[in-house]
């Protein structure tokens, strides 16, 4: 018998769509990661050009556990953002090392530690802003 993850050890999805600013813009083209604090795994999604973002958990399922959040934001930028302080160098990118000076760094590769609370059995809007 082998020992692993079952499917059945994933834990219940809520669905998981929000929008991330700066601001009060739309922050564009960031890896938006959710990391519970609870059992489960992390959830991932990309901002489109509004700042909106779906989550799909780490299996590729839509949504994310239930429970409290940290969520990390790589990348992106301020939504026709022209100064250097509203763009956000990529992780791996060569101004990644700029990035570890910068107020937001949390991880590696976050530019931004904020928090969230997924609820279940709803649908789940959240409203992210990058400080």
């Amino acid at each position: 018998m082998t020992v692993g993850c079952a499917p059945n050890d994933k834990p219940d999805l809520a669905v998981v769509t929000g929008t991330l600013t700066k601001n009060n813009q739309p922050f564009v083209g960031a890896t938006v990661e959710f990391y519970p604090e609870q059992p489960g795994a992390a959830s991932y999604g990309i901002t489109d050009e509004e700042g909106r973002f779906t989550l799909s958990y780490s299996t590729g399922d839509p949504g994310a556990a239930p429970g409290k959040h940290t969520v990390h934001v790589i990348g992106g930028s301020v939504k026709g953002g022209s100064g250097a302080s509203d763009n956000v160098p990529a992780e791996g990118t060569d101004d990644a090392p700029a990035m570890a000076a910068s107020p937001l760094a949390g991880g590696p590769g976050a530019v931004a530690n904020l928090t969230a609370e997924v609820v279940e059995g709803e649908v789940n809007d959240i409203k992210l802003t990058i400080p």
